[in-house]
């Protein structure tokens, strides 16, 4: 078993050559992440949660990209009544980028969420939708619906039908957001507490690659022309990113867009890895360095169908 210090020092050696400053992305790697949350607009007035939320802590900070997410020095916040009650949900910052960058569109729409477990995302585009419209999130593994399904009970989510099915075999369904928030190797989430303590191998990013691009790939065959399709993961491994992708463009019918969120620092995707080039085109993709906005790191493409 590896330590997990020493699976930090080897993600810093993987990628170190990828990024613009390689001593700062050491260091916001070997830095522990603060607790952040969202207010649940859904279940009360947003000032007034957050007015309770700063008995706790009055030092609660919010975060400049978006007007609903919070950073505390509290590390205890499951134990709250707002949280307790809905009014807040625990969530990592990248987790939140996802649904922002579809907030202007995904009003009164139907959304196919793919891969929703636990439900992070899930309710976070139900509460811009004002709990309107039509959510259908999906996920393959029985033992994670049951806190997707706890998640929108305890935050008060009722525009959501909840579907267990591998989504390679999803019947064709229209909708006018895919979202496919992939399964992978979480390299991403090696600031957390509790970061996953193994050591990647060469095959394991194959076998995501694989797995992720069928996703896709199933997303992009049943999107309507004009729809919108996102890509995300929590890996910062190009084998489950720009190389996806880098696929998806060759093969489907898919126009890539530039994602800008104000105030956030975005990263272009790369396009060249270990000596293999992909589609030019990725480099519209969005990298998340955890240096650059101390947060996680995180992969997203924004697509639309032709």
């Amino acid at each position: 078993m590896y330590k997990t210090q020493t699976i930090k020092e080897k993600i810093v050696e993987r990628y170190s050559s990828l990024v613009d400053n390689s001593d700062q992305f050491t260091n916001a790697v070997k830095k522990p992440l603060k607790q952040t949350f969202r207010i649940n607009s859904i279940k009360g007035d947003k000032d007034k949660i957050l007015n309770d939320m700063r008995n706790y802590d009055a030092s609660i900070k919010k975060i400049p990209w978006c007007d609903n997410a919070f950073e505390t020095d509290l590390t205890n916040l499951g134990s709250s009544i707002q949280h307790f009650s809905g009014q807040i949900y625990i969530q990592e910052l990248t987790s939140m980028v996802p649904p922002l960058i579809v907030s202007n569109i995904i009003k009164q729409k139907t959304v196919l969420d793919c891969c929703a477990a636990p439900g992070s995302k899930t309710t976070q585009m139900a509460e811009i939708m004002n709990n309107e419209g039509h959510i259908i999130a999906n996920d393959a593994r029985h033992g994670r619906i049951k806190s997707l399904r706890g998640n929108l009970d305890r935050l008060g989510i009722t525009n959501t039908t909840v579907t267990l099915r591998d989504f390679n075999s999803f019947p064709n369904t229209s909708a006018d957001v895919y979202l496919v928030d992939a399964p992978c190797s979480s390299e991403g989430t090696i600031r957390k507490k509790n970061a996953v303590a193994r050591k990647w191998r060469q095959h394991d990013y194959d076998r995501f690659s694989k797995l992720q691009k069928n996703l896709l790939k199933k997303a992009c065959e049943m999107a309507p022309k004009g729809s919108t399709i996102i890509y995300s993961t929590c890996t910062l491994a190009p084998e489950e990113n720009e190389n996806v992708i880098s696929q998806i463009l060759d093969e489907e019918d898919i126009d890539l867009k530039k994602i800008n969120i104000n105030g956030l620092k975005l990263d272009n995707g790369v396009t060249n890895w270990k000596e293999e080039d992909y589609n030019k085109e990725v480099k519209k993709c969005a990298r998340m360095w955890p240096h650059h906005n101390d947060t996680d790191a995180f992969f997203l493409a924004r697509m639309e169908k032709c």
